[in-house]
């Protein structure tokens, strides 16, 4: 049923937005279903039928399956955030139990390590005694002393000689019921590991499961899920967002003439500066070539261009399904919205200033977004979590550039390859 729908609904959004109809050889995996009702709208199209009520009655319908679609992806999205919100908690958690499990076996072998040196000496002093007969007359050693002086030195060494024997017992057994007490922990640890674990698998269990009702949502069709994207996008409100760009787009013209007065200030001193990013393999590398740098570490996995007969406009990167990497803003600009963007879920949509060009770059589909509108931003700052929000059928970072303003029919975007050397 949510395949017909989704079918349906493609069909609408398609016409209504003057797209073209791809021909049988470019759809040949798609269903006859959408197919024929394609071809049934083209044809109404075509012979000025479009705005015939009737027609107009099927947008009307069809409109609203888009937004019912909408609004299941959309709460979809919001379980499969939290559910993966809850799993990185859990990874956390595991990690900290494993931390605390290697040190206690670390204190463990210390102990151990303690007890059996301990136990040597003990060993050697009982051998003493009883190669002495069993025991210290310490009488005949008091009475052998050779004069009041030597009397005190032997009455000294006899009771250092207790204290320690005393001292050396006392540290044993507590090393003994210090080292009981670590394995006993080590043990209640190594439990709530396995407890864990098993919350672990149930949480990724319903995450797949999730995932698999979004699909169901989506289509089984790749093709589908660029179609749909389209589709919801046709629904954003272009208007509100065009004020929201030219806003950023001052905002960010004044801090980029700014900064290059302060360039300009600064020219006759020292040149060079230094990133506040700190390194990690998941956050790329601020002072990489290109005039904006890569907005996440992974492989590219889709390129700009023609896909499944239809425009792709962005670049995809991924990293095998993982969705905890860091997006980072490829340039310094200005934050003109981040919010749910229908097809392209969580996303940031940013202006920046490129030798004195406008440039906009988009960046979709993430699980979580850490910036808001208007807020400034620097070339590397965190932006965003990858994940799998909107039209989209597994973890990767949608990203587009765009010369000048973002727009629906995304008539100005450009490879991302023309300023990013991924």
């Amino acid at each position: 049923m949510r395949k017909q729908l989704v079918r349906s609904l493609l069909a609408f959004a398609i016409i209504a937005a003057g797209f073209t109809y791809i021909n049988a050889e470019n759809t040949a995996n798609a269903s006859s279903e959408l197919r024929q009702k394609l071809s049934d709208l083209e044809e109404k199209r075509n012979s000025n039928e479009a705005e015939s009520g009737e027609t107009k009655k099927e947008m009307e319908e069809l409109e609203d399956d888009i937004k019912e679609v909408e609004k299941e992806i959309r709460e979809l999205d919001g379980e499969m955030t939290e559910t993966n919100e809850k799993i990185s908690e859990k990874e956390g958690e595991i990690e900290e139990t494993e931390e605390r499990i290697d040190e206690l076996r670390e204190r463990i072998k210390e102990l151990e390590k303690r007890i059996a040196e301990r136990d040597e000496l003990l060993k050697d002093r009982v051998r003493a005694m009883y190669q002495n007969g069993g025991s210290v007359d310490y009488l005949e050693v008091l009475m052998g002393a050779k004069s009041f002086g030597d009397f005190i030195d032997r009455v000294s060494a006899l009771n250092t000689i207790a204290e320690q024997d005393r001292e050396i017992l006392e540290a044993h057994i507590k090393d003994q019921e210090e080292l009981e007490e670590a394995k006993e922990e080590v043990e209640k640890e190594l439990a709530s590991l396995e407890d864990s674990l098993e919350e672990l698998e149930d949480l990724k269990e319903k995450l797949e499961g999730q995932r698999e009702d979004k699909n169901d949502i989506l289509g089984d069709l790749e093709e589908e899920e660029e179609l749909l994207e389209e589709a919801l996008l046709s629904l954003e409100d272009e208007e509100a967002l065009l004020k929201k760009q030219e806003e950023a787009a001052k905002q960010e013209l004044e801090a980029y003439e700014k900064r290059q007065k302060e360039q300009q200030k600064s020219s006759s001193g020292s040149s060079g500066g230094s990133s506040n990013a700190s390194p990690s393999d998941d956050v790329p590398s601020v002072n990489a070539s290109g005039e904006l740098m890569r907005p996440a570490t992974g492989s590219v996995t889709s390129e700009y261009g023609p896909r499944w007969g239809r425009m792709h406009h962005g670049t995809d990167i991924g990293q095998g399904g993982r969705s905890n990497v860091p997006i980072v803003a490829a340039a310094d600009g200005t934050v003109v919205q981040a919010k749910y963007m229908n097809g392209y879920g969580n996303t940031v949509l940013i202006s920046h200033r490129i030798d004195g060009k406008q440039i906009t770059t988009l960046y979709a589909h993430m699980s979580s977004t850490s910036v808001s509108s208007g807020e400034s931003v620097s070339k590397g700052d965190t932006i965003g979590i990858m994940g799998n929000t909107g039209a989209s059928q597994g973890p990767h970072l949608h990203f587009e550039v765009h010369e000048g303003p973002w727009n629906g029919a995304k008539s100005n975007s450009v490879n991302p390859r023309k300023y990013v050397d991924f």
